[in-house]
């Protein structure tokens, strides 16, 4: 158990979300008095001399700290606080041997930070390296990682690093147009120009567009998110837990998916707001994936599904999930958060209306989203969201952007007091590439597969969940021919033995059941007590130590069961497999 304490909201609510996507056991603390667990970590840049004392002289974990922490730790010499990009090689000391060979297969040998408070030491007069890193693209190195006695330090806030992944605020943030109604107006005009263009036309518009989105990466520099493959969020849940790991000895946490799968997968189709995509395409897609046991799910648009849906279309989707795919998919409002909450709930009964059922996820249109959708969509009850992708290269005002993470997760979401919460809808992060988009940008069906095969190889290796998007056809019967060869292309990257392929609803089901599975140690015991209202099967509890990592699978647990476990890693105690559990 972990005693989590820091002035800084928003990092503190980086961390906690970080801790909560492993399910490694903590809570948060407001006074040093009450720290009464094996670990504290502190962060933030605030931390007083005094304070300092007081943490120095436990097992710690500190993540940046200050200035006058620094001073006081380490004997540093004008140590300065504040934002910067950062590269943390992976073969530093501080990363497990078996994380390096695995980033390495895929051409990835750093962390690359796009966005984090940094303590800046250049001297110091005491501590043990672990890691060194650059900041802002400087060729002096600055150290990463310093152990002094029983405290171990982070001169980045990863709190505050994570934190900025999941509100892609490493970046300057999207502006609030200045007129959203017009705004709109001239996005609806663009689009349906677009749709009714001739194929020639289009492509060649396709093909400029993206050249001059690609141009605009130059603007990001080292913050703008890598193509296809983004390992900075997973790499970042890595780091901490091998901080954890040097600083407790071991930690342990519950496994991300059922026992018997190492990653996720879950198919899914947008609609897009034409006659042909709601009636040949659709029917062409719908006879396509009949009988091949995926748990497939539909974005539907609202209007666009009244207006062009078919009864027989409509009678065969009664047998798959289905999410809200926005209003109109015509510059869909996507600020102000009153108005956005009106516009998603209209777009949700309607869709409901359609269907006859209850609807719980949403993708915005075009990938448009802002952190007043985001809120909006918790206002509004979805459980769910996709609207996220891991790396953009899709939306116009997002390219370049992304959160760089293959996870669900919790967003965040800063109310008007300025108050940090997370949300109560669950974000499933669209996996790129988008459906057939790298055609657009001017590839061969070669080179998309090519990236196809190598994203789903990583997500796979990394434990991820892939979130593969393939629409229907929506310009004709060509254009449904290569999507369709494009979705069995798709399908056969995520059929693996190792892969959970499930659907949006089994998913959040699962993670949601997961949240409420809580950890508590005594001695050499793991103690796992499901809080939540369902009985929760498949769950495993891994224990991970410097070179080991181990896992048992839980019985299952009915509300308020619990399971023990004996919790020493195989260093310590041989045929840790075989431990028994007893629920009690």
């Amino acid at each position: 158990m972990i005693s989590l304490y820091s002035r800084d909201d928003f990092a503190a609510l980086g961390l906690a979300a970080l801790l909560d996507i492993e399910r490694i056991p903590y809570r948060r603390i407001e006074r040093l008095a009450e720290h009464d667990q094996p670990l504290l970590i502190a962060l933030g840049a605030d931390l007083t001399a005094h304070e300092s004392a007081q943490i120095t002289a436990r097992r710690s974990l500190v993540l940046n700290g200050g200035a006058a922490f620094a001073e006081h730790l380490f004997g540093a010499r004008q140590p300065l606080v504040g934002d910067c990009t950062a590269v943390v090689p992976l073969s530093e000391p501080i990363w497990p041997a078996r994380l390096y060979g695995l980033a390495s297969r895929f051409g990835k040998l750093a962390l690359r930070v796009p966005r984090a408070p940094l303590c800046r030491v250049r001297a110091r007069s005491r501590g043990e390296l672990f890691a060194w890193l650059n900041a802002d693209g400087e060729q002096t190195t600055l150290p990463a990682v310093v152990a002094h006695g029983d405290c171990l330090w982070s001169s980045l806030d990863l709190g505050a690093a994570f934190g900025h992944l999941l509100t892609e605020s490493y970046v300057p943030a999207a502006d609030r147009p200045r007129a959203p109604a017009l705004r709109a107006w001239a996005r609806n005009a663009a689009e349906a120009a677009y749709y009714a263009a001739p194929e020639r036309m289009r492509g060649a518009i396709q093909v400029a567009s993206y050249r001059m989105l690609e141009r605009r990466l130059d603007s990001l520099g080292d913050r703008a998110s890598e193509y296809p493959i983004d390992p900075t969020g997973w790499l970042l849940i890595e780091l901490m837990k091998a901080l954890i790991v040097r600083a407790a000895g071991s930690l342990v946490r519950v496994a991300r998916w059922p026992a018997g799968h190492r990653a996720a997968a879950i198919l899914t189709h947008d609609l897009e707001p034409r006659r042909y995509a709601y009636t040949d395409g659709l029917a062409r897609l719908l006879e396509r994936v009949a009988g091949d046991g995926h748990r497939n799910a539909f974005g539907v648009v609202a209007t666009a599904g009244t207006r062009h849906l078919q009864p027989a279309q409509r009678a065969a989707l009664a047998d798959y999930e289905v999410f809200c795919h926005g209003l109109d998919h015509r510059g869909e409002q996507v600020w102000d958060r009153a108005r956005v909450a009106r516009t998603v709930r209209s777009a949700r009964a309607l869709v409901e209306r359609q269907f006859g059922r209850p609807v719980s996820g949403y993708r915005s249109p075009r990938l448009d989203r802002s952190p007043d959708l985001d809120w909006a969509l918790d206002d509004a009850g979805f459980t769910y969201d996709s609207s996220h992708p891991d790396c953009d290269r899709e939306n116009l005002q997002h390219y370049g952007r992304g959160v760089r993470l293959n996870l669900p997760y919790r967003p965040l979401l800063e109310e008007d007091s300025g108050e940090w919460r997370r949300s109560r809808c669950l974000e499933l992060p669209l996996t790129a590439p988008d459906c057939i988009q790298p055609l657009f940008a001017g590839d061969d069906v070669a080179a998309l597969r090519q990236t196809v095969g190598e994203k789903a190889a990583f997500v796979r290796a990394s434990g991820g969940l892939y979130v593969a998007l393939v629409h229907a056809g929506v310009f004709g019967p060509a254009d449904a021919a290569r999507r369709l060869a494009h979705l069995d292309f798709v399908g056969e990257q995520l059929r693996h033995p190792d892969v959970w392929l499930t659907s949006p609803e089994r998913l959040v089901e699962w993670w949601t059941a997961r949240e409420q599975l809580r950890i508590t140690t005594a001695g050499d015991a793991v103690c796992v007590v499901n809080d939540g209202q369902c009985a929760v099967a498949d769950a495993m509890v891994v224990i991970e130590g410097a070179e080991s990592m181990q896992s048992q699978k839980l019985p299952v647990l009915a509300p308020g069961e619990t399971a023990r476990v004996d919790a020493r890693t195989e260093e310590q105690v041989e045929g840790w497999r075989t431990c028994s559990l007893a629920s009690q």
